[in-house]
């Protein structure tokens, strides 16, 4: 998720700041801005870089130049899927808001209570990366597969999700691609790329630190990190039938829902 405050009086764009890391996590990319022209850059170049664009705006309404209100205007014409939430010490913008229907209004100073409030109610869901494990193994963005720079990557995520947390060395890592070749430092660095592909594939969709690097050649998985149907499964979220189960991860012959 990719979020961006803006507010021209720097120690209430620090303190909302705080408030939004707490509420959103540390997983959130965040951007900050202290006038109109630096939010609309930020913007601009966000939905250049990614295509995607930023997720939640809070904006504070009265910005030096140019007002909240008109900036709000030019991100809905070229962002129309970020949220906007505006942040103001004045209860007299209200109606002003509700004609541009933005996703939120917060009163001055911003608390943890009426931030999570605002994001519990967006106007525009933000898309999850979720994995999906029963039937084709798959990792998803909203609705949309993740594509990984090796075709390696996507089994290997694969692997770690399956061991559950469990640590899984290089050498576990090597004989899974390929069986008994033997071990060279050549295999070995490519499973070192592999991680990092994965690794670099993920941050851009707010999965930071999804697979842990423990004793340097032993890898795991975060489940923390992850909204996956077989931890739901698993943790009794979810109920899966007999025919469902059985299509587990079903294009690799070594997954087995045990």
């Amino acid at each position: 998720m990719k979020c961006l405050i803006a507010d021209d009086e720097p120690l209430i764009l620090k303190d909302t700041h705080r408030t939004a890391r707490a509420v959103l996590g540390e997983d959130t990319e965040f951007f900050l801005a202290e006038n109109s022209d630096e939010v609309m850059k930020i913007i601009e170049e966000q939905l250049s870089s990614s295509g995607e664009g930023i997720n939640v705006v809070f904006l504070d309404i009265e910005m030096p130049y140019i007002s909240g209100l008109e900036v709000a205007k030019r991100i809905q014409r070229i962002s129309p899927k970020t949220n906007i939430i505006f942040v103001t010490g004045y209860g007299k913008y209200a109606l002003d808001v509700l004609e541009l229907y933005v996703s939120g209004f917060i009163m001055k100073p911003v608390n943890k209570e009426s931030m999570t409030k605002a994001l519990d109610n967006l106007r525009i869901p933000v898309p999850k990366l979720t994995v999906k494990c029963f039937g084709h193994f798959e990792v998803l963005y909203g609705d949309k597969p993740i594509s990984f720079k090796r075709s390696q990557c996507k089994e290997v995520l694969a692997y770690l999700i399956d061991k559950r947390g469990m640590l899984c060395s290089e050498e576990e890592l090597r004989l899974l691609l390929w069986s008994e070749e033997e071990d060279t430092e050549k295999k070995r660095r490519y499973i070192r790329n592999i991680i990092s592909d994965i690794r670099l594939a993920l941050k851009q969709y707010g999965a930071n630190d999804v697979i842990n690097n423990n004793n340097k050649a032993y890898y795991s998985i975060n489940k923390d990190k992850l909204s996956c149907d077989l931890y739901d499964y698993l943790d009794g979220k979810i109920k899966i039938s007999k025919e469902a189960a059985e299509t587990y991860m079903e294009q690799y012959q070594w997954a087995v829902l045990s």
